[in-house]
């Protein structure tokens, strides 16, 4: 049901969080709102790492460290944890604290990592933009599962508010072109 507010319609505010002079992408914020995490060059050592930001005083801090391009971050349903793509060693879904420590593999390749509701496990998908399989892996470790075998490609999984569903782009036949016939 739609309600109408009694009161006129605020436009939004927007509010700068970084201010790198290179590239900060791929927002993620806490479930508690406090913090943001964003992948960055920040550090000037030619790769994208994981930083955290807290929202209100603005103090960043670096949570990985490797050589090799981190990106695509989100955060776990307690705000304890952020699982990330990294581009080490072929590629893979990680999680970290967001206190810091070693990055832990959860599943090779893998893209756009999401964490279930309850928080153990993690849907992600694996392929190219036009052509992908959703596969959801143990947060605690063991082997990925397959979620939608029967469909041609699937990518950009999430997971529903109560984690009894999952909502992606999917298309079930090799017919259509790579850009059409996704639903």
């Amino acid at each position: 049901w739609l309600t109408r507010s009694s009161g006129p319609v605020r436009a939004p505010v927007f509010t700068q969080l970084t201010f790198d002079s290179g590239l900060t992408t791929d927002p993620a914020l806490s479930p508690d709102g406090k913090l943001v995490a964003f992948a960055s060059d920040r550090s000037g050592e030619g790769n994208l790492d994981i930083w955290m930001q807290q929202l209100a005083t603005g103090e960043a801090r670096r949570l990985t460290q490797d050589r090799a391009d981190e990106s695509e971050p989100a955060f776990s349903p307690d705000g304890s944890r952020i699982a990330f793509r990294s581009e080490r060693e072929g590629g893979g879904i990680y999680v970290v604290s967001t206190i810091g420590g070693e990055p832990r593999l959860i599943a090779r390749q893998g893209r756009r990592p999401r964490f279930s509701p309850d928080g153990t496990q993690i849907v992600y998908w694996v392929g190219q933009w036009y052509l992908g399989k959703v596969f959801v892996a143990p947060v605690a470790g063991g082997p990925p599962t397959p979620v939608q075998s029967e469909l041609f490609s699937a990518l950009y999984p999430i997971w529903s508010s109560n984690g009894e569903h999952m909502l992606f782009l999917g298309r079930r036949t090799q017919n259509e072109q790579q850009a059409e016939g996704y639903d």
